[in-house]
């Protein structure tokens, strides 16, 4: 497939059959949104994914979150609809709002967002905590040079 920068259909259709137009804008910021340009390497861990099993234990632990508080938890991270999560967890929409509702409450927070700013700021202390069993992510923390420790 052949992909033509054109500012006029025209010059697509004189690139031949089976191209692609693009158009060029003047100002590249424009009509962007905030984190429009953030890209992530090939393959890079998404949603739930961003945590290793470890990780989300110490996470239900830290919160006393339950077995199914948690699994709703990773369908927020998954960006799931609540439709989507009854289905994987094979309850009804009402039930997974209810958790929600209750979570939200728990975690004190109002969005799903705040919810997951919340479990990263989780996922922080308990990387900084020495019982916690999770892996540091400062990679200076090994050498005994991490910043936030000193």
């Amino acid at each position: 497939m052949k992909i033509v920068v054109a500012k006029r259909r025209a010059r697509a259709e004189i690139a031949g059959k089976g191209a692609v137009l693009v158009k060029r804008r003047k100002n590249p910021a424009a009509g962007k949104k905030p984190g429009d340009g953030v890209t992530l390497p090939r393959g890079a861990p998404l949603g739930a994914a961003i945590f290793s099993d470890v990780a989300w234990a110490g996470i239900a632990r830290s919160l006393k979150l339950s077995g199914r508080e948690l699994a709703i938890t990773r369908g927020v991270f998954d960006n799931l609809t609540e439709g989507a999560m009854a289905a994987n967890l094979s309850i009804s929409e009402h039930t997974i709002h209810t958790h929600l509702r209750r979570l939200f409450k728990k975690l004190r927070v109002t969005t799903r967002t705040q919810m997951a700013v919340r479990l990263m700021q989780e996922v922080l202390a308990l990387t900084l905590a020495e019982t916690s069993g999770l892996p540091p992510i400062c990679c200076y923390h090994a050498k005994g040079r991490c910043l936030v420790r000193n």
